[in-house]
């Protein structure tokens, strides 16, 4: 299965939200893996395997997000932030290798593919 790796900085008025969430798509628009940072630099790793092993009736979880990563994001500018109120959002579209070195250096110890 082939994928794309994705982050995007987040600036909004100070809260519990993360300000950089890095994703990992497959080709339909699924979300199997996702890493979100805070202000405070804490990170919070995600598959879609931890909801299905933890939540009854979560085992058909194909993604972390609703609906397609691609619809959701159609119209932002790889790299040029996009201005909403207060909130400002940026989408760049980053190798496998800087997804895989996040995830290994704040997951858990666990398999490194949800796959």
């Amino acid at each position: 299965m082939s994928f794309s790796y994705y982050r995007c900085d987040w600036i909004h008025p100070e809260s519990e939200e993360p300000v950089v969430i890095y994703y990992e798509v497959d080709a339909e628009g699924d979300v199997p893996r996702l890493i979100d940072v805070f202000a405070d630099g804490r990170r919070e790793c995600m598959s879609v395997t931890d909801l299905s092993g933890r939540k009854p009736g979560m085992a058909g979880v194909c993604s972390l997000v609703e609906g397609s990563f691609y619809d959701g994001v159609a119209g932002l500018v790889d790299g040029v932030f996009f201005q909403d109120g207060q909130d400002r959002i940026s989408l760049t579209l980053i190798d496998a290798d800087k997804f895989e070195v996040e995830w290994q250096a704040h997951r858990p110890s666990s398999p490194s593919r949800p796959h």
